[in-house]
């Protein structure tokens, strides 16, 4: 096998850890807020902040799933990205600011969950498609 065939596995790792800090950045968070300045806690609980790790998180995605998905060609995967996707993007951009924090951090958890779980698969069949060489 070719060795560019195991990049999107890395980026699939990448994409499992960001997303796995994106849960425990919505989970500590509110810990964490209690003991930063006001002006710090400002900065990492803002909107912007969210907004900017969204776009990451959607570069991150283009950049594991689209190579994947030509080696597997399985709909599964697409399907929870986007999901996942479309959860993260209603958490940052959608959630009105009245609205409570809880809308906001239940749409950001689901989808950060949702991604993991694409990230996983598409690794898993990627694996499966397209074995690394032993040895």
């Amino acid at each position: 096998m070719e060795r560019s065939l195991a990049a999107p596995s890395r980026w699939d790792g990448v994409g499992q850890l960001l997303s796995a800090l994106c849960v425990v950045h919505c989970v500590v968070l509110p810990a964490v807020l209690g003991l930063v300045p006001a002006a710090a806690a400002r900065w990492l609980g803002g909107e912007g902040t969210h907004r900017w790790l969204f776009a990451l998180v959607l570069l991150g995605a283009l950049a594991a799933f689209i190579p994947g998905w030509r080696l597997h060609r399985r709909g599964v995967v697409p399907v929870l990205a986007g999901g996942g996707l479309a959860l993260l993007g209603a958490g940052a951009f959608l959630v009105p600011e009245g609205a409570g924090e809880r809308w906001e951090m239940g749409l950001t958890l689901g989808g950060g969950l949702l991604m993991a779980v694409a990230h996983g698969r598409n690794r898993a069949l990627c694996r499966e498609c397209c074995p690394p060489e032993a040895g």
